[in-house]
């Protein structure tokens, strides 16, 4: 039974490598900031579009950070007789009762595989619009209304992939298994405190992709007409098949 905790514990380490790389194609722009005209086009700017450059570093750098600080504790605690292990554990965990905690959870592996779904959907959005997918609201001179693909399944795939990315990224990083829970660090209000604001960030942008949804929707609608119209018609639900 020893053997197989030490084997679930060890496994973390590639599912970080994999779960990196999806979030990192998950909330990294495919393309550049689009000309302000061409996000003038939508009006007010949304705070996603006003954050610009930051989305992608709030999103991924307290991820990246906590990876770090979890990958360090398995290779500390799978190699105890190394001269850094000890203090490593000692900086990482106030109570070393705790260390064991961290493990291959449930809710990890399915953070993950949610993490990896959503990136999937991306990833085909990002192939999909090609030059017309950016973060940021924009509306092109030479924009077309893209129908085919993912975009005949729902109208914004690519928010349905995001917020599952989203809700895989926070269970990863914030569930139980996890470093962050399992440690004992978040007793720690110099911890808690940016651990909260990143989830209320998290909060902050799946409220802002579904209010973008009707946004989108409107000002596809005046640009397209009838054309919108029948693609609505033939890909009615916005979000999730059959439901929304």
């Amino acid at each position: 039974m020893a053997n197989l905790t030490s084997m679930l514990y060890i496994a973390k380490l590639p599912a970080f490598a994999i779960i990196t790389l999806a979030e990192t194609v998950s909330f990294k722009s495919p393309q550049p900031l689009p000309d302000s005209d061409d996000r003038a086009k939508y009006g007010s700017e949304d705070f996603i579009t006003r954050s610009k450059g930051w989305y992608t570093r709030i999103c991924l750098g307290p991820s990246y950070v906590l990876h770090i600080a979890e990958v360090a504790a398995i290779l500390a605690r799978a190699y105890p007789a190394h001269r850094l292990s000890a203090p490593v554990l000692a900086r990482l965990f106030p109570d070393p009762a705790r260390i064991s905690a961290v493990r291959l959870s449930a809710p990890f592996v399915v953070g993950g595989l949610l993490l990896v779904a959503g990136t999937w959907i991306r990833k085909r959005c990002y192939e999909t619009l090609g030059k017309f997918f950016t973060f940021q609201l924009a509306l092109f001179k030479e924009h077309k209304l893209v129908t085919w693909g993912p975009y005949g399944v729902v109208r914004h795939p690519s928010y349905s992939g995001l917020l599952l990315g989203i809700a895989g990224i926070a269970t990863v990083g914030l569930g139980p298994g996890s470093y962050l829970y399992e440690s004992g660090m978040l007793a720690n209000p110099w911890v808690a405190g940016p651990a909260a604001a990143w989830a209320l960030w998290w909060a902050s942008v799946a409220g802002g992709v579904v209010r973008r949804v009707s946004t989108e929707d409107e000002v596809l609608r005046n640009r397209f007409g009838q054309e919108w119209e029948e693609w609505a018609k033939r890909t009615p639900y916005k979000l999730v098949p059959y439901v929304y």
